[in-house]
């Protein structure tokens, strides 16, 4: 059997984890384990920024995959950037990719703590990423899961679902178990 595993990084919650766990094993065909927390690969960090490079995070993830991984993804609690941006939410690279947690919280902006809203967001990222390790690409439908998030506001719009072209095709492959995308 094959799993999808989620790689715990920097002192990620449990809470969270399970919450993720639970919910992208009813999404994807793949069974979800939590990996061992593992640190924050230091020679990643970028002190002029005051972030984590996110491509190195997601390298030195996919060197620890386990051999019964189908995908992985980090579930960061640090801020993270990729070359030409400010910020990311997430990275996938081949068959591992990661989200950063930090951006998604209401606290970060100064609002009071929501932890419904920060669950959608992060669960809204985490299929996002795996999507992305499953061939999908950005989707130009701003309510589906894979359309780009350039900010928060794109992760709020969207739907935590695929539309109904993006879960066609992940379906068709196996990768997806079938259901009726929400809508508004």
């Amino acid at each position: 059997m094959r799993y999808i595993y989620l790689q715990p990084v920097g002192g990620t919650g449990e809470g969270i984890l399970h919450y993720l766990c639970d919910r992208l094993g009813r999404i994807y065909t793949y069974p979800c384990r939590i990996a061992p927390s593992d640190r924050v690969p230091e020679d990643t960090y970028e002190p002029g920024r005051g972030q984590y490079n996110a491509a190195g995070i997601v390298e030195e993830i996919a060197r620890g995959m386990p051999p019964d991984a189908e995908k992985i993804l980090g579930v960061a609690d640090v801020d993270m950037y990729a070359p030409g941006t400010n910020f990311v939410f997430g990275v996938a690279i081949g068959n591992a990719s990661v989200i950063s947690l930090v951006r998604l919280r209401p606290e970060y902006y100064g609002e009071r703590g929501n932890e419904p809203l920060f669950k959608e967001r992060a669960l809204k990222e985490a299929v996002h990423e795996l999507g992305h390790t499953f061939g999908r690409g950005h989707c130009p439908d701003v309510k589906c899961v894979m359309h780009f998030s350039n900010f928060l506001e794109d992760t709020d719009i969207k739907s935590a679902d695929f539309c109904r072209v993006c879960l066609d095709k992940l379906v068709d492959r196996g990768y997806v178990k079938p259901y009726a995308p929400e809508r508004d």
